[in-house]
């Protein structure tokens, strides 16, 4: 989606009610927007725990991540503060990620069922090589939280629920119908009999795909 992309700097807590309002109009225009957030606003790197209204908005709109700046040495950094749900409802643990490649960055409509409902359009974070980065220092902190004894944190097979959300490229936390939708448009993209990907990949992405609608279905406990 070829679109212009609108940052908001956000020193203070930006209200739901004016998010959707910006999101509304910006996205009748094929604009999309990006809310960067002072990071004193967020919640710290190791934080496990419940989330503000507004927080909990915008990791919904941004697919478990909340985007912020910090000035340090004179130099503006852009960190990716990152919300992983847990198996305890409402519950999230967080971990930051420094110097988010900007230049990467898509923008891509997306139908929300829920928080700021809508059809918006939205940035999101496109680069291969970044979204490998994000992958690997998931499975770092998974590694140290459990070297840490941490058991809250975790979903039962030690993977982030969230991880099955984004496999699925829906946001976290999505209704059963867009979920469902979701994996049947996927699976009908990667499964080997019809798929135009290579083969070996086909195969892997199909399982990746029917393994995170399993998850989530199990999680959130749908027949």
């Amino acid at each position: 989606m070829n679109s212009r992309l609108y940052v908001y700097l956000c020193g203070s807590a930006p209200r739901s009610r004016a998010v959707k309002a910006i999101l509304k109009e910006n996205s009748r225009a094929s604009i999309g927007s990006l809310f960067l957030l002072d990071h004193a606003l967020l919640p710290a790197d190791g934080y496990c725990g419940k989330l503000q209204t507004w927080q909990d908005d915008l990791r919904a709109l941004y697919q478990g991540a909340i985007h912020a700046y910090l000035w340090r040495e004179s130099e503006l950094r852009l960190i990716q503060v990152n919300l992983d749900e847990t198996p305890e409802r409402n519950i999230f643990t967080v971990w930051h990620t420094l110097d988010v490649p900007l230049d990467a960055v898509a923008v891509r409509r997306r139908d929300y069922q829920t928080n700021i409902r809508g059809v918006w359009a939205v940035a999101d974070i496109s680069s291969p090589q970044f979204k490998r980065r994000i992958s690997d220092e998931r499975a770092r902190q998974r590694f140290h939280y459990r070297t840490r004894g941490t058991q809250v944190l975790e979903a039962p097979d030690g993977e982030p629920i969230s991880a099955a959300y984004l496999a699925l490229e829906i946001e976290v936390g999505a209704g059963q119908a867009a979920v469902k939708e979701a994996f049947r448009k996927l699976a009908r993209q990667y499964h080997p009999d019809v798929s135009q990907h290579d083969t070996a990949e086909a195969e892997r992405r199909f399982k990746e795909v029917k393994s995170a609608y399993d998850r989530i279905k199990s999680h959130r406990r749908w027949r």
